[in-house]
């Protein structure tokens, strides 16, 4: 299984495309598009995986997307708690929309190079930059013409000159996305991505394009960098790390709903990932916080 290519309708007399979100992001599949998308989290929690790396989201959050690169936000869902929703601001934008003389202006260096970065999506930290960033989107929502395009570029910069940010993906993972090569990696991302709380072997996985073990693990760590089973073992010790805050499963629990077979491999992986065992991981979660 592919990410799916996602079209959203073309702005109709606009230049980009800005909209409100009042409802979970968990329907929303793995998936890219060719647009830049910049997402502005006002209200929820989730998990947003991106690239080969996944990360929890909260309250004012603020996170970009290059072009193309795969992601996938899945709000927290909870029965019984109809007031538990994810409300948010997206912008869709082409790069180049203002065309590709604009990029080779001396003022836009900055500008450019962030773009660049973005593919590997980027999160912003700095509570200063989100406060002033969280006001102009609410005000690009209400704002047509010229100034919508200024206040689209005055975000930009403003994430452009942030030095607290994060990056998401690794170079691997962008590395490893071959055009020209049908996106075999990034079926296999997707799969992963859909099935990694459950029992997933190689074999499996080579067979979901067409390769045999041997030759699937060789095609694997070129492109990554890294061991199948590694980055499996990533992806579900970061689904752990989540599932272990909210602190409504035992130790345990979590190591099976993460999709390890048993306990002693999960605190294994756990070590090999966060250099500390789970137990110590949440106490030290909860001690930054007292």
């Amino acid at each position: 299984m592919k990410p799916l290519l996602m079209r959203h309708s073309e702005p109709i007399n606009e230049s980009f495309k800005i909209w409100r979100n009042f409802q979970p992001y968990h329907h929303n599949p793995w998936h890219y598009h060719p647009e830049c998308e910049i997402t502005y989290i006002f209200k929820g929690r989730g998990i947003l995986f991106v690239g080969d790396k996944m990360m929890e989201y909260g309250n004012d959050e603020l996170v970009m997307m290059g072009p193309n690169l795969p992601h996938e936000w899945r709000s927290r869902h909870v029965m019984n708690t109809p007031d538990l929703y994810s409300e948010s601001v997206s912008i869709h934008f082409n790069q180049f929309f203002l065309g590709d003389a604009f990029y080779q202006l001396a003022e836009v260096a900055a500008l450019k190079d962030f773009l660049a970065q973005s593919v590997r999506g980027i999160k912003i930290s700095d509570q200063a930059v989100k406060a002033t960033l969280k006001q102009i989107f609410d005000e690009l929502l209400h704002t047509d013409g010229i100034p919508k395009i200024y206040k689209l570029l005055e975000v930009l910069h403003v994430m452009a000159v942030c030095n607290d940010r994060q990056y998401l993906s690794s170079n691997s993972f962008v590395d490893s996305i071959d055009q020209s090569n049908n996106h075999r990696i990034n079926q296999v991302y997707a799969y992963v991505m859909k099935h990694f709380t459950k029992a997933i072997s190689i074999a499996d996985v080579a067979a979901v394009i067409n390769m045999t073990p041997t030759s699937f693990c060789r095609f694997f760590k070129d492109r990554t960098h890294k061991s199948f089973i590694r980055y499996l073992n990533e992806i579900r010790v970061g689904y752990a790390c989540r599932l272990l805050l909210e602190g409504q499963l035992s130790i345990s629990q979590v190591a099976y709903e993460s999709g390890f077979g048993n306990l002693s491999n999960f605190n294994k992986q756990f070590r090999a990932i966060k250099g500390i065992n789970p137990t110590v991981f949440i106490k030290d979660h909860f001690n930054d916080f007292t």
